[in-house]
């Protein structure tokens, strides 16, 4: 019993010592020298969106630097387009999306060489028609894909910029009501090709009448077979194009990688089986880019259905509820539409613009035609070098704007500006490269010279020595060699205009983009209809039209990533609260 007591008592007593140094240890702190001070420990709610490290010496370091910090409660910024990206990592990008985006001009370019070199085996001049008939039947299924693209444009800014906030509700209603309006366009595209296509197709068709009635008849009726097969998977194709856009700004490569993989295998076992051994023809070609468009855009699809459902996962109802298909309400179409209607009027010139062209090439004749059919599609192969960085420059610039936004609002007003008294200049914290959007302007330029460089090297090399890949006609041949070094010179403006543009739709600067293509749509169409007197001063039109936008598009761009300029930036927070 006294054993026990005496237990007792020592560990009461141990108890209250125990306590007594907790209560010291909490009324003082270890200063920076290391000496006690008496002061009680106050807890401090951690602020969001800290900068810090702003110190580091190496450049890496420096563009790593900003880290987003948040209480337990609130969530992390964590996209990876936030920040300026490194010269590996724009490449891998680029390189990337140029090998998904080649799909579609790369279906249409086997077309042309099946068709001109098989479709021969009745007769030459069934050849030179079913080659001429594919100039206006892949105009019109290419351009009208070409005009849904505002949907995956408008898709990678309005997600770009959810990422960034990490505002899932965002993300997946947005993702529902493009995929919903996807199908929408894609069903009225097919609409439209198969109880209109014929009118369309005469339109484009109708100068080349002149040479021969009954040529001209031929021409439009496979261009019409063609056209109306390729129509029957609009939709899933649409829908295809969204998906791209989706899981490129999500920065998955390897399903749209894949997928193009297949379209191209498909599509060329396809064409050999139907049109080199089954002797189809034309409509051989179209059920192959038919069949290789449906497992292509049914593997984007079903893998953009699967993210969808991860993003969903423990979220709140509403967003659980929310449909893989929907057609977006009021407030989100009129959102949608601001961003999405001066993109589609761009659209709408360009494609004005290239049919011009191949209208013009057609009152030439039949021959000139069917040229112009070859070397537009190797101009729209290598084009997809300019639309990748296009799509590169509205992936990472509203991410660069976003840490700009969030470096200002962060940053002290006592670190922000160092007095000249203490420096002799005035330093400004938001002037460095890993903020400033002329940074990524110039690596994305870089990158846009050299890629215009090998285009221009390569499409002219295949116009005017590798044209009996896609003819055995030696007049067409002749004729396309004429025209390839102004389409070389075009290949080499592409990829720099269409990177520059792509920095104008990141900042939403619609109206300039609107007048810019007005006025350049103007001069195009008066060169062909007062300049042009031969087939190759079609090209003459081409190139003059890369040279006026580059012109108006690099003296815009250039004026505002200056760092005196914070034109971009008030764009950005304007179009946020919109979103």
């Amino acid at each position: 019993c006294s054993y026990s007591l005496i237990t007792l008592c020592c560990l009461i007593c141990s108890r209250k010592a125990a306590g007594l140094q907790v209560v010291k240890y909490n009324q003082c702190r270890p200063s920076s020298l290391g000496a006690p001070f008496s002061a009680p420990i106050k807890s401090r709610p951690i602020r969001q969106h800290r900068v810090r490290a702003l110190h580091s010496t190496s450049k890496d370091d420096k563009e790593g630097a900003i880290e987003t910090e948040s209480s337990s409660s609130s969530t992390k910024t964590t996209s990876s387009f936030v920040g300026l990206p490194s010269y590996k990592r724009i490449f891998f990008f680029v390189a990337s999306t140029v090998v998904i985006w080649v799909s579609e001009p790369l279906l249409s370019l086997v077309d042309s060489a099946a068709v001109g070199r098989y479709a021969s085996s009745s007769s030459s001049s069934q050849s030179v028609i079913q080659l001429a008939a594919l100039g206006p039947a892949t105009m019109l299924c290419d351009s009208t894909m070409y005009l849904t693209t505002f949907i995956s444009m408008a898709t990678t800014n309005k997600l770009a910029r959810a990422f960034a906030r990490n505002d899932v509700d965002d993300q997946v209603s947005t993702l529902s009501h493009v995929m919903g309006l996807s199908l929408a366009v894609g069903a009225f595209i097919t609409l439209l090709i198969n109880f209109s296509g014929e009118n369309i197709l005469s339109a484009i068709i109708g100068p080349a009448s002149t040479a021969s009635v009954e040529t001209s008849k031929q021409v439009l009726s496979a261009a019409l077979d063609y056209s109306r097969i390729r129509s029957i998977v609009s939709p899933l194709a649409v829908m295809g194009l969204t998906s791209q856009a989706v899981l490129l700004c999500s920065q998955d490569t390897k399903t749209p990688g894949l997928a193009v993989l297949v379209a191209s295998l498909v599509n060329i076992i396809g064409d050999y089986i139907l049109v080199a051994k089954m002797n189809w023809g034309i409509r051989g070609a179209a059920w192959a880019t038919s069949m290789a468009s449906i497992l292509a855009n049914g593997i984007l699809v079903r893998k953009v259905w699967q993210k969808m459902q991860r993003w969903k996962y423990k979220q709140s109802r509403k967003v659980q509820d929310v449909p893989f298909l929907s057609l977006p309400n009021r407030e989100a179409f009129v959102s949608l539409i601001k961003l999405a209607g001066p993109i589609f009027f761009v659209l709408i010139g360009k494609i004005m613009g290239y049919s011009s062209m191949t209208i013009t090439a057609g009152s030439f004749g039949i021959a000139p035609l069917a040229c112009h059919n070859v070397l537009m599609r190797v101009f729209f192969f290598f084009a997809t070098c300019g639309d990748a960085l296009s799509h590169s420059a509205q992936t990472f610039l509203p991410g660069l704007l976003y840490r700009k936004k969030l470096h200002e609002e962060a940053m002290p007003s006592s670190l922000t500006t160092t007095t000249a008294a203490t420096k002799g200049t005035v330093v400004k914290s938001t002037n460095n490269d890993s903020t400033n959007p002329r940074t990524l302007l110039k690596r994305l330029l870089l990158f846009s010279v050299g890629a215009g460089v090998f285009n221009s090297l390569a499409g002219r090399y295949i116009a005017s020595s590798a044209g009996g890949t896609f003819t055995t006609d030696s007049s067409l041949v002749a004729l396309m060699s004429r025209a390839s070094p102004f389409m070389g010179l075009a290949n080499f403006i592409h990829p720099i205009t269409m990177t520059l543009e792509g920095s104008i739709i990141a900042g939403r600067d619609a109206g300039y983009l609107v007048a810019t293509y007005v006025f350049s749509l103007v001069l195009l169409l008066s060169h062909l209809r007062y300049v042009c007197s031969e087939f190759v001063a079609v090209y003459h039109a081409l190139l003059l039209f890369q040279i006026v936008r580059i012109i108006q598009f690099g003296l815009r761009v250039w004026k505002r990533t200056s760092v005196s300029s914070k034109k971009l930036v008030e764009g950005t927070k304007v179009c946020e609260c919109a979103t």
